[in-house]
């Protein structure tokens, strides 16, 4: 049993960092944030974002708020295009 489960750990481990490993440097970046801290523009469509929006995205360390979940997977997609310097 113990075996068992030992190898199911480690093949999903295994899994993950196949996974991991085929993602591009940008989507390694990406993570998903539980809510907007205040209010800010969704980068896509500009609309004002309320803080308190679950619709986020943080990026190189920024969090970012969307009005719907099209504009977080566009952004998702490639926020680089959408940041502006």
């Amino acid at each position: 049993m113990k075996k068992t489960l030992l190898t199911i750990g480690l093949s999903l481990a295994f899994i993950q960092f196949i996974n991991a490993s085929n993602l591009t440097e940008t989507q390694q970046k990406i993570a998903v944030s539980d809510t907007l801290k205040k209010d800010g523009i969704d980068p896509i469509c500009k609309m004002k974002v309320k803080a308190g929006n679950t619709k986020t995205v943080v990026f190189e360390k920024k969090t970012y708020g969307f009005c719907s979940e099209s504009c977080k997977k566009t952004f998702a997609a490639d926020p680089k295009k959408y940041i502006k310097k």
